[in-house]
């Protein structure tokens, strides 16, 4: 049997399942500091939505100008930035100098925009900053953020004893 690279987060709530299968996976959340997003139109109520929270939990965001456009009309704190094609400084040196975070990133399928996300993934990965693609992973990302301080370990067997009293009593 080959081992595929799954791994499993098990807590009390969503937020402390997915921060524990993050950190498994080898990603370094951060408890502070700054987020980039950058996201495409459709993204965009989703990503303000995202913001909100990130913010609430104390991160600085800074954003493209059409996300923060989005984010600042809809009350969220942030600072535009140019993108990779707008010139320096942009956020590919802003990740380069370790001034990033976190990135949360989706693309329009543009040339320009899909040049600019490729720039921007690949310096996310030379540099180890956690980088999510879709708002689905995104949103978990946020909420899993939301839960850093609840994490204890749980014995399996406890859980499956716990999962097989409740369905008795179901």
């Amino acid at each position: 049997m080959k081992s595929t690279g799954e791994v499993m987060g098990v807590g009390e709530s969503f937020a402390e399942a997915f921060l524990k299968s993050q950190i498994a996976a080898g990603a370094r959340l951060p408890a502070s500091g700054r987020v980039f997003i950058s996201v495409k139109d459709a993204d965009k109520p989703r990503a303000i939505e995202v913001a909100r929270i990130l913010a609430g939990l104390g991160f600085t965001l800074v954003a493209t100008r059409g996300t923060a456009a989005a984010l600042a009309a809809a009350g969220v704190p942030v600072t535009a930035v140019n993108k990779v094609y707008e010139g320096r400084p942009h956020i590919v040196d802003m990740i380069k100098n370790d001034e990033i975070a976190l990135v949360i990133t989706t693309v329009q399928e543009k040339r320009s925009a899909i040049r600019d996300s490729y720039a921007i993934r690949r310096e996310s990965l030379t540099d180890q900053v956690p980088t999510y693609t879709t708002m689905a992973g995104a949103h978990a990302a946020a909420i899993g953020l939301s839960g850093m301080g609840e994490l204890v370990p749980y014995a399996m067997q406890s859980l499956h004893a716990r999962l097989h009293r409740e369905r008795i009593q179901a």
